[in-house]
């Protein structure tokens, strides 16, 4: 057996013991009220404890080399002079500063993460309008005019004026309804990719497998 099929063999022995574990362990029921059903729900929940318990540390480890691995990089661009190196550095410091000195305190996340969100969303606004304008230039059929028309109801229910309650309403009943049904439809893509992509790497049929 070549290293590909090693690799296969261990992905497929993992994930099965995995799923396993995760459907049957910690749920006595499914044995039928056996004797020693609730000793041996805890046994098989075990492995599945253990492989996720040494999936979240390979995460965390892959999170702090990542990390080193950024600073060490700018460190060394700021020893060529890059300015933008100097105000990541200096930043990290001060939030790794700010977090350990003031436990719990989201004030300097707030501070920095509302006003980019607002810088986005009006980024956003002027994405819409150009790619509005656009369309219609280059196709002004009846799905272009929906696209415009549905842009501006939801860009105009977003300003909180009382002269615009009724497209506020308009635009509600869009994220409500269709803006939900499209991002289920993209969740249950996701899923369905993700449980293809698993059983294929199951399988050994994954391009990383074959070598």
């Amino acid at each position: 057996m070549g290293s590909a099929g090693m690799a296969a063999f261990v992905a497929f022995v993992v994930g099965v013991t995995t799923i396993l574990s995760l459907l049957l362990g910690d749920n006595p029921a499914l044995f039928g009220g056996v004797p020693g059903s609730d000793e041996l729900a805890r046994r098989l929940a075990l492995p599945g404890d253990v492989l996720l318990r040494l999936v979240a540390i390979v995460i965390a480890v892959s999170i702090v080399i990542g990390i080193a691995n950024l600073l060490f990089a700018h460190i060394g661009r700021l020893a060529r002079g890059k300015i933008y190196s100097a105000i990541l550095l200096a930043s990290f410091a001060f939030t790794i500063y700010w977090t350990i000195t003031n436990k719990g305190d989201t004030s300097l996340l707030e501070a920095v993460q509302v006003p980019i969100e607002s810088a986005l969303a009006a980024l956003l606004f002027v994405s819409l309008a150009y790619g509005g304008s656009r369309v219609m230039q280059k196709r002004a059929d009846v799905w272009g005019l929906l696209f415009v028309a549905v842009a501006l109801i939801v860009l105009l229910g977003s300003i909180p004026l009382e002269g615009l309650a009724p497209v506020k309403a308009w635009s509600d009943w869009l994220m409500a309804i269709p803006v939900s049904a499209g991002g289920r439809a993209i969740l249950l893509g996701i899923a369905l990719g993700s449980v293809v992509a698993g059983v294929r790497a199951l399988l050994g049929q994954d391009r990383a497998y074959r070598g």
